[in-house]
């Protein structure tokens, strides 16, 4: 594929979902995807969408990222097989644009909970130029490479299925925002947006937050107890309620927002409906503790690092696990 006709592939794209006219096409496929997964609201389908837009459907972020690195294949097209999450609606966007970008066909195995959106996006694809040929399996028949995403028990499984083939597989991440103490009440609330986003679904959900030893937590939990709107999403509601009456009967430390359940906790990935904190005494300490957990953590987000309130906004290149996907596949020979 040449980068003139992908650049017009993603004009297309937001094109379409910019013209009213096909709105009501668009409102099907979004009915459809919250009857498939209880927790797929309107809110956080159409947030998703908005991102996919704003995000991965503006020619100029792929011009710029076609001239940082480099022009699709032109020879020898592989089939690429991906296989796809289903935790956040339309989430394997940013997989399918790169193996379409980099030249090669795309064939892909749905998550029974995520058909729908990516349905949609996959027959606007091969609308747009059906020599683009984008096929939905259930099994990777005649994939020369596979991009996997699953658990950190279904990774095991797919390295050895996949293991005479090149191979790009993640497990399970999540992410972290580091204070300082110094925040002001509007980086809590974009703190908060990276919190509860997705209702803490994804990978760059915040799920523990470190904080210095000395710490008034207090400030920061004003502002989260007043993202209530969560508890209008049963599954949500009834996460915090569980967590809550756990922590109640087996006297677990914690504090209690009404919304979320914040605990001391090391642990990286916390349940829906709960907020890990870990304490450091220092610079050096806190820098060793992020080392040490490097291959478990998808984004850091602090005034150091990524931006509060921008975790759920990854650029381009902002490839998951901190592995170059688009190099991954145009290295594929």
């Amino acid at each position: 594929m040449k980068k003139e006709r992908f650049i017009n592939l993603v004009s297309f794209l937001k094109a379409y979902f910019s013209d009213t006219s096909n709105q009501e096409k668009i409102e099907l496929f979004i009915e459809k995807a919250k009857n498939e997964n209880a927790w797929f609201s309107d809110l956080l389908i159409r947030n998703a969408m908005e991102a996919i837009a704003e995000q991965f459907l503006k020619a100029s972020r792929w011009e710029n990222f076609f001239d940082q690195y480099g022009a699709p294949v032109q020879d020898k097209p592989k089939k690429v097989g991906l296989i796809l999450p289903g935790n956040l609606p339309a989430v394997g966007m940013h997989d399918l644009l790169m193996t379409v970008a980099s030249g090669h066909q795309a064939i892909v195995k749905l998550s029974s909970q995520d058909r729908s959106l990516m349905t949609m996006y996959i027959e606007l694809i091969n609308s747009f130029d059906s020599d683009l040929n984008v096929e939905i399996q259930e099994r990777m028949s005649g994939a020369d490479a596979v991009i996997a995403t699953g658990s950190d028990f279904s990774s095991g499984y797919f390295v050895n299925y996949f293991a005479k083939i090149p191979h790009l597989i993640r497990k399970n991440r999540s992410s972290v925002a580091v204070l300082s103490g110094n925040e002001s009440a509007d980086d809590f609330k974009q703190l908060a947006t990276d919190i509860f986003m997705y209702y803490g679904l994804g990978c760059r959900n915040v799920s523990t937050i470190a904080v210095p030893d000395s710490m008034d937590l207090l400030p920061l939990f004003d502002v989260l107890t007043l993202e209530d709107w969560v508890l209008d999403h049963t599954k949500y509601s009834n996460n915090y309620q569980y967590h809550k009456t756990l922590y109640l009967l087996n006297q677990i430390p914690h504090f209690d927002l009404g919304n979320l359940i914040v605990t001391e906790n090391d642990a990286l990935v916390s349940p829906v409906g709960v907020l890990h904190v870990h304490r450091y005494a220092g610079e050096r300490e806190l820098t060793d503790w992020l080392a040490s957990s490097v291959e478990k953590i998808q984004c850091v987000v602090g005034s150091d690092y990524i931006p509060f309130g921008q975790a759920q906004n990854p650029a381009l290149d902002d490839f998951a696990d901190g592995v170059n996907t688009y190099q991954f596949l145009t290295s594929l020979s």
